[in-house]
């Protein structure tokens, strides 16, 4: 038993040295501080009002979470729906709770939605579960008597890259008969959004069986980017991403502004990292200013319409 101890002592005491030593910006940097910043954003988040959980098919990964408004402030004239990251692979909504109260506390009404997941499936499952889940928002809105309010779309990595084909793949949502004009705001947080710019991670090559030609441009958001977007468009990434390229949302943002999108922001975090820019329910983050400010501009853009 004290070989035991002694040998999770110097693992953990091994964890720590890396975690301390290891440089931002490449993978294993980001890999040792998840751990860490999955237990402060559980920590983050109470126990109550526990979120409505909402079956869009019959796949015990098709559901979403529904969090309404808190009634402590005033409503806001927009519904949000946040789809998760970790790389297309891992990740639940109820890991964000403290993401969905957060907004409800701004008072917005979520919806947190996940997916079925690779290896098993890829883009095309994932991009299916997106428009079904869109849909059922929908239906929920109507039911709630929500129906008049404006949806912004958002996500952070893997889960702002099918918030962004959502937008810009007009057939996604048609398969449902529903249309892009549904969206009203965008908000990608370091997410692969120019496959181009991406190194052909385990992930990415699942997801599109190799880079199979027809699945890999289904699933690159900047290729559906023929035209500009009518829309507040916001995109985050920190400068010491260690998953996912900054060069993607850079692209993806040059593109937008060659094509004249007068409403399109992008905001590098100066020494940031994939998981900073997933940070933005911690009080006092600079993510969390950024995304509490754009929030608030496009509220007023909403009201002067």
């Amino acid at each position: 038993m004290l070989l035991v101890v002694k040998i999770l002592a110097f693992l953990l005491l091994g964890y720590f040295l890396l975690w301390w030593l290891v440089p931002k910006g490449n993978f294993v940097a980001e890999a040792l501080h998840l751990p860490i910043w999955l237990l402060q954003l559980r920590k983050l988040a109470s126990p109550n009002p526990k979120p409505l959980k909402i079956k869009y098919g019959k796949h015990f990964r098709q559901y979403l979470l529904y969090c309404p408004a808190s009634q402590q402030v005033p409503e806001k004239q927009h519904v949000i729906i946040y789809t998760h990251g970790s790389g297309w692979l891992f990740g639940q909504p109820e890991m964000f709770k403290a993401n969905a109260q957060w907004l409800a506390g701004q008072g917005f009404h979520a919806f947190f939605l996940t997916h079925r997941r690779l290896p098993q499936y890829h883009i095309e499952h994932l991009r299916e579960d997106a428009a079904l889940a869109i849909k059922a928002v929908t239906v929920e809105m109507a039911r709630l008597g929500l129906s008049s309010k404006k949806i912004l779309i958002c996500g952070n990595s893997a889960g702002g890259h099918l918030a962004a084909l959502a937008l810009l793949d007009g057939r996604l949502l048609a398969s449902v008969g529903l249309s892009p004009s549904l969206f009203s705001a965008l908000a990608c947080f370091s997410s692969p959004l120019d496959l181009s710019k991406m190194w052909d991670s385990p992930p990415l090559l699942m997801l599109t069986h190799m880079k199979d030609e027809k699945l890999y441009q289904l699933s690159n958001p900047i290729a559906y980017l023929d035209k500009a977007p009518e829309i507040p468009i916001l995109l985050v990434h920190g400068e010491k991403d260690g998953f996912v390229e900054t060069a993607s949302s850079i692209s993806f943002y040059q593109k937008l502004r060659s094509l004249g999108t007068a409403d399109a922001r992008l905001e590098i975090l100066k020494n940031g990292t994939h998981l900073g820019a997933a940070s933005w329910c911690f009080t006092g983050h600079p993510c969390s200013l950024v995304f509490k400010e754009w929030l608030e501009y496009v509220e007023r853009q909403c009201e002067e319409k």
